[in-house]
């Protein structure tokens, strides 16, 4: 039987055409709310979700957006010390890395080359093999690990900030529409303002526009996954039987792919309130505007636990399509939250 992959965790639909999916399979979705009646596979992806480091917009209290600042000397400082825990830097055997993203922004890029340690807070690149660091366990206490520098850090667009539009590289404090008219002043002193022309601005997304991103990646994590443990179980079972591929008793434990991902605060934000918002610890700290607060270099870590189920043919439905949904496997998955903005390791 085929399979086929489709996220049904939120309740709301995205643009994007995996958003478009779920939001057809919703009515589905509510026949599989029980967890008991689930058949989990093996298998979970682990999200890390770490936030950059703080740059000097941070500082100043500016938007940024997609627009981009350096990381400021704190920002780096603190970008190393998160390079010397065991628990995030996926260089000991407290956690290794099966897949490491970051944004396409340079203030990711950069945080997540100095955590993951290819790169010193100098600058300076990591000389390829092994080398020795002093890190520290969970007790506080010095142990020595080998880094393994082999690390393949992906870049990846879909990670980066949302697009905020004309308040871009201005204080928060101002709003949409105060934003708009300094631009419009700024044109006009600059005598690039014409009537018959509009002003350039940059890109505004919309939460829809970045859930879409973000779930059209978390899709392509589900996917690889499920191709790779099954790979792996080549021979070992019937992976296209969901009782036996969703076996996990007798010495069998759960897989887990523990994905880095270097992203930024709105970004992650969107991804914790669509995917655990009712999970969320009571009485969580805000922004001045409100928002949730996700401190620079915090860690967020979120489990998306897949699990098979089979499309039921729609009763006295004929036509195209027909063939290709019956019986097939669908790859649907839940989130469940781990750690919330933790910055135990700073």
């Amino acid at each position: 039987a085929s399979q086929k992959f489709i996220d049904t965790s939120a309740a709301t639909s995205t643009v994007s055409d995996f958003g478009k999916t779920q939001a057809a399979n919703q009515n589905k979705l509510k026949e599989d709310d029980d967890d008991s009646s689930l058949q989990f596979t093996p298998f979970t992806i682990r999200l890390h979700l770490i936030r950059h480091g703080e740059t000097l917009a941070n500082e100043r209290n500016i938007v940024l957006g997609q627009g981009d600042s350096p990381l400021t000397d704190k920002g780096i400082a603190l970008a190393g010390v998160s390079a010397q825990s065991r628990y995030i830097n996926g260089r000991t055997e407290a956690i290794r890395y099966w897949r490491t993203y970051t944004s396409d922004l340079y203030r990711a890029h950069r945080t997540a080359k100095i955590v993951l340690g290819l790169e010193d807070i100098h600058g300076n690149t990591r000389d390829d093999g092994e080398q020795q660091q002093t890190t520290s366990d969970e007790g506080g206490n010095d142990t020595t690990d080998n880094i393994n520098n082999n690390i393949d850090l992906i870049v990846d667009p879909r990670l980066r900030e949302l697009a905020k539009g004309p308040r871009e590289g201005y204080l928060k404090t101002l709003s949409f529409e105060e934003a708009m008219s300094r631009r419009l002043q700024a044109a006009i002193e600059d005598n690039r303002y014409q009537l018959d022309q509009k002003i350039k601005v940059p890109k505004l997304e919309s939460i829809s526009d970045a859930w879409g991103r973000a779930t059209d990646w978390i899709g392509s994590l589900v996917q690889d996954a499920s191709d790779d443990y099954h790979s792996s179980m080549s021979g070992k079972k019937d992976v296209d039987n969901i009782d036996a591929s969703c076996n996990t008793d007798d010495n069998e434990t759960e897989k887990i792919y523990n994905v880095f991902a270097l992203s930024h605060s709105a970004l992650i934000r969107t991804m914790i309130h669509k995917m655990v918002d009712a999970q969320l610890p009571k009485n969580y700290a805000l922004t001045n505007e409100g928002s949730l607060l996700l401190p620079n270099l915090s860690r967020t870590v979120i489990d998306v636990r897949p699990y098979y189920t089979k499309l039921k043919r729609s009763g006295s439905s004929k036509g195209k399509g027909d063939d290709a949904i019956n019986g097939d496997i669908t790859l649907r998955w839940k989130y469940r939250l781990l750690h919330f903005a933790d910055v135990s390791h700073l």
